[in-house]
C-alpha cells in the first residue's frame, strides 16, 4: 500500500487545481455511527472520521459542514450534489468506477469474525454456519467463502447483529476489525475471536462525484502528508488504540 500511496503522490502533484466545491465542503456523515461520527444535542459533530475531515478542511483552508445522512440515502445525497463527499461503509471496489472517485484509503479494511459459541473456535467452524453481518458493508459476496447464502444474515445496524449474535439468531458475525477494536477497549462486548483479521477489500476510502477529482487528489496529498507528520497516527490512536 505504501508503494501505492508513493506513486500517487507523485500524480497529485501534478494535477491542476480548480475544484467544484468553493470555500466550503459539505461532507455526509451518520449521526450515530460511533466511533465514526456521532452527533451531540447541540448539533456538534465529533467522532474519528469527524476528527479526519476536520483536519483535511484545515489544510486545504475551507470550511467542513456536515449534513446527516443515512446509509439508504447517503448514495442518494451524494449524486443529487446535496453533498460534496462521504464516507460509504464499504471498502474501496476492486474494479474502477465511472460514476464515483474514492481518495486513497484512510483506513484498512480487514474484518473479524466473532461467535459466542464455545463449539467454534477455527475459522473452519463457521463453514456453513449461521453468519451475520451489516448490509451496508456490502460483504455478502465474501461470506459465501466460509457459508451458505440462505446462512447469511444481514442486519441494518452493528447494534442489531450484536443482539442477534447475543440472543443465539445466528453462529458468528463478521465485523469490521477496527470496530472491533473499538468495542473490546470500551468493553462493550466480550465475545470469542475466530481465526485470524481476513482481508475485505483495498481499504475504506472518502468517495465523490467525478466533478470533484480535483478535490480528491488534494485529499490523497493531504493524507499522505498527515501520515507522515504523525496527525494521523494521533486521530487513530484516540479512538482505536496504538
Amino acid at each position: 500500500m505504501k508503494l501505492l500511496r508513493h506513486i500517487l503522490f507523485l500524480v497529485v502533484l501534478l494535477v491542476g487545481n480548480s475544484l467544484a466545491y468553493g470555500d466550503s465542503i459539505t461532507v455526509g456523515v451518520s449521526r450515530s455511527a460511533p466511533p465514526f461520527s456521532a452527533v451531540d444535542g447541540h448539533n456538534h459533530y465529533f467522532g474519528f472520521c469527524i476528527e479526519l475531515m476536520n483536519e483535511i478542511c484545515k489544510r486545504l483552508n475551507v470550511a467542513c459542514e456536515y449534513k446527516a445522512i443515512t446509509m439508504q440515502n447517503q448514495m442518494d445525497e451524494l449524486n443529487s450534489g446535496n453533498i460534496d463527499l462521504t464516507f460509504p461503509p464499504g471498502p474501496i471496489p476492486a474494479a474502477t468506477s465511472q460514476n464515483y472517485v474514492y481518495s486513497l484509503p484512510f483506513m484498512i479494511s480487514d474484518g473479524q469474525f466473532l461467535t459466542n459459541s464455545s463449539d467454534i473456535k477455527t475459522i473452519a467452524d463457521i463453514k456453513n454456519k449461521r453468519i451475520g453481518v451489516v448490509r451496508a458493508t456490502h460483504l455478502k459476496d465474501i461470506l459465501l467463502r466460509y457459508t451458505s447464502k440462505d446462512n447469511i444474515k444481514e442486519y441494518p445496524k452493528i447494534s442489531l447483529m450484536i443482539m442477534a449474535l447475543l440472543h443465539d439468531d445466528v453462529d458468528a458475525i463478521l465485523m469490521n476489525f477496527d470496530m472491533f477494536k473499538y468495542l473490546t477497549i470500551n468493553k462493550v462486548m466480550n465475545f470469542q475471536t475466530v481465526g485470524k483479521p481476513i482481508i475485505l477489500g483495498n481499504g475504506y476510502g472518502i468517495i465523490a462525484l467525478p466533478k470533484n477529482a480535483d478535490l480528491i487528489n488534494k485529499i490523497n496529498r493531504i493524507l499522505l502528508q498527515i501520515e507522515n507528520d504523525g496527525t494521523y497516527t494521533t486521530i487513530y490512536n484516540k479512538y482505536f488504540g496504538s
